[in-house]
């Protein structure tokens, strides 16, 4: 079993619980998922299984959506509604525009603030360690891609904001940001992942759903191959070089039946003549082998 499911993580559990959910549901031994969501997030969680685990690099570098709900006049030391309150502030009431310009001074390429609660490395030792025994008050600044940032509904001091982010953008670093240039203060109090690259939260499966799919072994139908996600060349070999292939030899150029020549990419996938994914390969220089084996599944 191999291929990506478009999870839906519901609030209060973390992003290793559902990876280890659907280990038990689907009975498999490999698998991991395409970007941390908070406990209290919910959302697009995109869960690798079997070999696709070894695209997780390729398939997480790609833009998020997230709709955030953020309140004003109060900070935490999480950046969110489950930290611990340091401060309250309503002497400060900011308008909508104030609000507006206040987000849209964060779009662009920004350093930010990483909460100290956080999955972020400092030393080798996770943030959010050294943040329970007080050791930090936060992770350091990190560069976010902000691409937009859209106020969706604001009555003080609740609101609402649609973002469109790059890869490790933390939400409550933002919603911190505009609080504090807002000279209010201001916390995340609810978040959900609508989009990771491709995959949407409207076509996003529960898990209680998977597990009734497994039930009724309908499960495949919601396994999307690696194939179908990542843009890569589909290069299909004859059936006398598959066991070469296997034994992790590169085909040379008399090996294919079909050779994508039109393709510009440098990754292909490298087929059988039933569709099943050999390796993945990289054009190479020679004539003699035009690709080059960069990983190669047996199964």
């Amino acid at each position: 079993m191999n291929g990506i499911i478009n999870v839906y993580k519901e609030a209060g559990v973390t992003s290793f619980d559902v990876v280890a959910r659907v280990k038990k549901i689907l009975k498999v031994s490999k698998c991991g998922h395409l970007g941390t969501l908070d406990p209290m997030a919910e959302g697009v969680l995109p869960i690798c299984i079997g070999y696709a685990t070894r695209f997780a690099d390729y398939l997480s570098s790609v833009d998020k959506e997230y709709i955030a709900e953020f309140k004003l006049g109060v900070q935490s030391d999480s950046y969110d509604s489950t930290g611990n309150i340091l401060e309250n502030n309503t002497d400060i009431i900011p308008s909508l525009d104030d609000v507006k310009k206040a987000f849209s001074s964060i779009v662009g390429n920004v350093e930010l603030t990483v909460p100290a609660f956080s999955a972020k490395k400092i030393n080798g030792v996770r943030a959010y360690k050294l943040a329970r025994t007080g050791e930090i008050k936060d992770a350091g600044l990190r560069a976010m891609e902000i691409h937009s940032i859209e106020l969706l509904t604001y009555e003080y001091p609740i609101g609402v904001i649609r973002i469109s982010c790059g890869k490790g953008t933390y939400i409550r670093s933002i919603i911190n940001e505009a609080g504090i240039r807002l000279k209010c203060g201001a916390l995340m109090s609810g978040l959900i992942r609508s989009a990771n690259g491709i995959f949407k939260s409207n076509n996003a499966i529960k898990l209680n759903d998977l597990a009734t799919l497994y039930s009724e072994n309908n499960h495949s139908k919601v396994i999307i191959p690696v194939t179908e996600l990542l843009p890569w060349g589909k290069a299909v070999v004859k059936d006398n070089i598959v066991i070469n292939i296997k034994n992790g030899k590169s085909p040379g150029s008399n090996s294919f039946l079909s050779f994508p020549i039109e393709h510009e990419g440098n990754n292909f996938f490298i087929m059988d003549t039933n569709n099943n994914l050999l390796a993945v390969a990289e054009r190479a220089e020679s004539s003699e082998t035009p690709l080059k084996l960069k990983m190669v599944f047996n199964k």
